[in-house]
């Protein structure tokens, strides 16, 4: 197990307690704003992280801070650095970013991102404000470059690209983001397909026909037609009305999705609307049994949208994620991205309430778990994610809790499936001798008989089993040694629970205290 790094210890609110999670990692590299904008599982079982970062900067970021290069992170499997590396051009005003990074079969990987740059950007210097071009940096399993392009849309305005995916089967790439043609025009979407080295395939363009706002695309996934399904918004822009006596003005926007064959050929487009709301799709993944699935953000009322669609786009329904079950009013978190998990559900990664948040759900968006992660009093934030060979999920983002707290750095957490430490963190700070609880069937789906064995352990009059959900609530409270259901002697007792129609599927700890010790297990109830 690594330990963190600058000897910080970070901690999750689980289970109604402050638990230690062994595998997480931390850098702040000497820049301002840094962040962990993206995540890919590496050859070896390891990571890649990339963003953003100006700890480079010419002459130091506090007198340059919009000098920023990529970078790029190596850990390994257990969230030890391997090396860090950085790309791009130092000077004011040469701001290059990764957005996406894609692990490649030899081990390296490929980043994509921006340029603003002079010697990316044909433009001369000093006319570099805003004019951005698509940057791609490919590097070997060190971090050595084999090579780097750029791409001018036409315009010298505004191009990145913020997704890029190794297409199976071939040594090609899918990516995608906002392109400007013309000047003093919104930003359309621009979808490419490159070979080994760089070269385009294939490419098209997506423009909004209405232009009432920009267009940007945030992430794609890939299709079982061996083409790709971008996501992304479109008529960005302020709106103002009138509630009642008040006078609101906010971000709207449409979503957008685009599908394309295997040379970016668009097949179809849909655009997703609940009205006067921000619907900027930040993530897609492909289910299971067919379709995708989108997340939108609704940031009024501030909440995750879910959308999921057929192959041809339609709408089979929709759902919200991130609210408290408990407590429908209650926004936990704005998920900007899903994952498959290693069944047919998926896990989300974002943040709400100030808080780094991880949730697994089924394919139905029903909860397994939830995991909170509270770095200190600033906010925190989970960018991306990725699925792990164990089935867990391994999440990369940025935090402004950790000092200076005027600016964010580096974070990235991985956990088990079970929403635990993955290097397999006790389930609670003691497990002392002749002190066990287990529990059958689990997981369960009607009740459970949880056994526990005290050993010699003379018991108080009053033993009770207490069961709490993920955020910390208590559901219920067994007394173990007057209960009508209770059965067995003083020194191995069992106990049922049949959870109450309104308690929902998710996993929940059963907790014991006697003499002044503690012993929990783990439940999960599938309803």
């Amino acid at each position: 197990m690594k330990s963190i790094k600058k000897g910080l210890l970070f901690t999750v609110l689980l289970f109604g307690t402050i638990t230690s999670f062994g595998w997480q990692y931390w850098n702040d590299m000497g820049g301002g704003l840094e962040e962990g904008r993206d995540i890919d599982l590496c050859a070896d079982g390891g990571f890649f992280i990339t963003g953003r970062s100006n700890a480079w900067a010419l002459g130091g970021f506090a007198d340059n801070w919009y000098d920023y290069e990529m970078f790029l992170i190596k850990l390994d499997s257990m969230g030890n650095e391997e090396w860090v590396r950085h790309y791009g051009q130092s000077g004011d005003g040469f701001y290059d970013a990764a957005w996406g990074v894609c692990a490649t079969p030899d081990s390296g990987c490929i980043l994509c991102g921006k340029t603003q740059s002079p010697k990316w950007v044909d433009v001369p210097y000093g006319y570099l404000t805003y004019y951005d071009d698509v940057l791609l940096v490919r590097v070997d399993k060190n971090g050595d470059t084999l090579w780097t392009r750029s791409y001018d849309g036409g315009s010298n305005l505004f191009d990145r690209a913020w997704w890029i995916k190794t297409i199976p089967g071939t040594n090609d790439f899918f990516l995608t983001g906002p392109k400007t043609i013309h000047p003093d025009e919104n930003s359309d979407i621009w979808i490419m397909r490159i070979d080994s080295v760089g070269n385009i395939k294939g490419q098209s363009v997506w423009q909004d026909t209405l232009r009432l706002g920009p267009s940007d695309v945030r992430w794609g996934c890939l299709t079982p037609e061996g083409g790709c399904l971008v996501v992304g918004a479109t008529r960005l822009r302020d709106t103002t009305y009138i509630e009642g006596t008040d006078t609101i003005t906010h971000r709207n926007s449409t979503a957008v999705i685009i599908k394309t064959d295997s040379l970016c050929n668009i097949l179809w487009f849909k655009e997703y609307n609940r009205g006067n709301s921000d619907h900027y799709t930040r993530s897609v993944t492909a289910c299971v049994d067919g379709g995708y699935l989108v997340s939108t953000y609704d940031k009024y009322p501030g909440w995750t949208w879910i959308l999921r669609i057929d192959e041809m786009g339609d709408t089979l329904w929709t759902d919200y994620i991130g609210l408290d079950p408990w407590d429908p009013e209650t926004r936990l978190a704005n998920f900007t991205m899903v994952v498959n998990d290693a069944g047919s559900g998926y896990y989300f990664a974002g943040s709400g309430q100030g808080w780094a948040w991880i949730i697994r759900t089924d394919s139905n968006l029903n909860e397994y778990w939830r995991v909170p992660a509270d770095f200190g009093s600033s906010s925190d934030q989970f960018l991306s994610c990725v699925l792990t060979p164990d089935g867990g999920v391994c999440a990369s983002g940025q935090t402004y809790s950790v000092a200076p707290t005027a600016y964010s750095d580096i974070f990235v957490m991985r956990l088990d499936r079970w929403g635990g430490d993955y290097a397999g963190v006790a389930e609670s700070a003691q497990k002392p001798n002749n002190i066990h609880i287990n529990a059958y069937p689990n997981p369960f789906n009607s009740s459970v008989r949880i056994n526990v064995d005290i050993g010699s352990i003379s018991p108080p009059g009053a033993c009770r089993v207490d069961i709490f959900d993920l955020s910390g609530r208590l559901v219920e409270s067994l007394d173990l040694m007057n209960n009508s259901n209770t059965k067995g002697a003083n020194d191995d007792r069992s106990i049922s629970w049949q959870p109450s129609p309104s308690v929902p599927t998710g996993v929940y700890l059963v907790k014991m205290e006697i003499d002044h010790r503690t012993v929990s297990k783990r439940l999960i109830y599938l309803k």
